[in-house]
């Protein structure tokens, strides 16, 4: 049996955000920017990390910050996630993968390299 999880979530369309990044989730408040309003796999994305919250009881919050094992484990698994629904715009797959290893390796300050996030999200 596979359960499909799908936590409460507060969800906002707006473009108060970090700089760089389409969505962003703190606890249960997702913001997403309003370009972005139909974009399901980053909608997914998001809700992962709001799962990744409530499963941890809040402490995902504290974890992400104060442990880089923990953020690449928490990135990778809303990116496989978002792969799961990739924008007809983008093309194949294998393109988004590489799109979102570069996120990977290059905005959450985590030290790896492009090669070990494909693998990841493989």
């Amino acid at each position: 049996m596979k359960l499909n999880l799908c936590p409460p979530c507060l969800i906002f369309y707006t473009d108060t955000r970090p700089d760089g990044f389409a969505g962003v989730a703190n606890g249960p408040f997702i913001r997403i920017c309003r370009d972005y309003k139909d974009d399901e796999g980053l909608l997914k994305h998001e809700t992962q990390h709001c799962l990744q919250w409530w499963i941890t009881l809040g402490l995902h919050s504290f974890l992400y910050l104060l442990s880089k094992q923990y953020k690449l484990w928490a990135e990778t698994s809303a990116y496989k996630r978002q792969l799961k629904y990739p924008p007809a715009s983008l093309g194949d797959v294998e393109k988004y993968r590489s799109i979102y290893a570069e996120f990977i390796t290059t905005r959450y300050n985590l030290n790896i390299t492009q090669a070990e996030a494909l693998r990841l999200l493989s």
